[in-house]
């Protein structure tokens, strides 16, 4: 049996935890491949401490937020970054000294690459690294976080993303190859209810972080003059961020605060409820590969309003299962929302050949084949449970 540890930036600790829905679900799937599993992660202040299954290894960070929400412009970020960083590779440290790994696979080029990179060069363990959006789209901008994220990738046996788009960025930036491993999460219980039908009352969702990336003060605007059109419209807000407060005075001053719910963070019942009572899902994200939020859409059957980013507007017209916008521009947004209300636009054929594509033992397929061998052609899903209850059903309220 292969042996692979998996680090990751996150990983969900409980039912409520927002960390990265998919990996668990991925890590269980490389089980179902005949691969033991070891998590390197850290553990975050916010989050009480919980019984965990012995395959998940979190170091402490002394952190309540994610390192990737960090502003690294404070020298005091710097400091807490050193402290991580120590952290994370002496955990990783003793993890190699006291289990033989045949490979590492790091899910984000950093901080994890980071991790990989090092203990790869003092335990000689090859390592892959997935990118999943925010390395390359946002911290490769940063002319010092830039040079890491080079030297991570370049040293990889193997770079994995989940979007034809970022792959195609890394090649053409680094002339490496990169391959497509799409990222997903099961929605479990969503009632296979049909697609929504034209309405003078829509009722329109956003989930996801709130945060000027995301594209939600233009939403807000544009859902104003959709109401202006459509005084029956509601627009539901799931989430929590940074500009929660902010936009909630926003929809008072535009005067739309009676038509939008603002539900903050929930847990897994609720945002499967949330999918249940609406008709369109708005994503108007500015910086994302393909957000989680799409396939979960797609699974309920959703119709998407999307912006033309990453690959989400590729994947929306692919598979036709909504509109795209060519960006979050309020009267562009507006407009989509009109038409869709008025004319929804949603495929099943394409729904089913896209939840094909992004099932979550294809991913572990791709990597088993693509480090291993042809000798993982063959997935067994049968003990994949171990790892997917413990921490899958810690799926969340906010989706980066």
């Amino acid at each position: 049996m292969k042996r692979v540890l998996v680090i990751t930036n996150r990983y969900p600790c409980d039912a409520d935890d927002p960390a990265s829905p998919f990996v668990p679900h991925f890590v269980g799937a490389l089980v179902g491949c005949g691969v033991h599993v070891d998590v390197l992660t850290p553990r975050y202040t916010h989050r009480p401490r919980c019984v965990e299954p012995d395959f998940i290894h979190r170091f402490d960070t002394g952190a309540s937020s994610p390192v990737g929400s960090w502003n690294l412009a404070s020298p005091a970020s710097w400091v807490r970054l050193r402290r991580f960083v120590t952290a994370g590779h002496e955990l990783g440290r003793a993890l190699c000294q006291t289990n033989r790994y045949d490979h590492i696979l790091a899910l984000w080029a950093l901080p994890s690459g980071e991790f990989a990179y090092r203990l790869s060069r003092e335990f000689d363990i090859p390592y892959s690294t997935w990118c999943l959006g925010s390395d390359i789209y946002s911290w490769a901008r940063r002319p010092i976080i830039k040079g890491q994220i080079a030297k991570v990738l370049r040293a990889s046996s193997h770079v994995f993303a989940d979007g034809d788009d970022l792959a195609a960025r890394v090649k053409n930036w680094l002339g490496i190859d990169c391959q497509f491993m799409a990222s997903f999460r099961p929605l479990e219980g969503t009632m296979p209810v049909a697609a929504p039908s034209t309405s003078q009352a829509p009722r329109y969702l956003y989930l996801g972080r709130v945060h000027p990336a995301k594209g939600t003060t233009e939403l807000l605007e544009a859902f104003a003059s959709v109401a202006e059109r459509l005084p029956g419209a509601t627009l539901n807000i799931v989430g929590d961020g940074p500009d929660l407060a902010r936009m909630r005075e926003q929809s008072a001053q535009l005067g739309i605060a009676h038509a939008v719910t603002f539900a903050g963070p929930v847990g897994k019942a609720e945002i499967t409820a949330a999918y249940q009572n609406c008709d369109f899902v708005v994503i108007p994200t500015k910086s994302d590969s393909l957000p989680l939020v799409f396939s979960e859409a797609v699974q309920a059957r959703r119709p998407v309003i999307g912006t033309d980013v990453g690959d989400l507007g590729v994947f929306i017209r692919r598979f036709q299962v909504g509109i795209v916008c060519d960006s979050a521009h309020p009267d562009l947004l507006s407009a989509a929302m009109l038409r869709m209300a008025d004319q929804p636009s949603f495929s099943e054929e394409g729904r089913a050949r896209l939840l094909k594509l992004l099932d979550p033992k294809g991913a572990a397929m791709t990597f088993c084949t693509s480090v291993f061998g042809a000798q993982f052609a063959q997935v067994s899903t049968a003990p994949a449970r171990r790892h997917t209850e413990s921490a899958v059903d810690s799926n969340v309220a906010a989706h980066s």
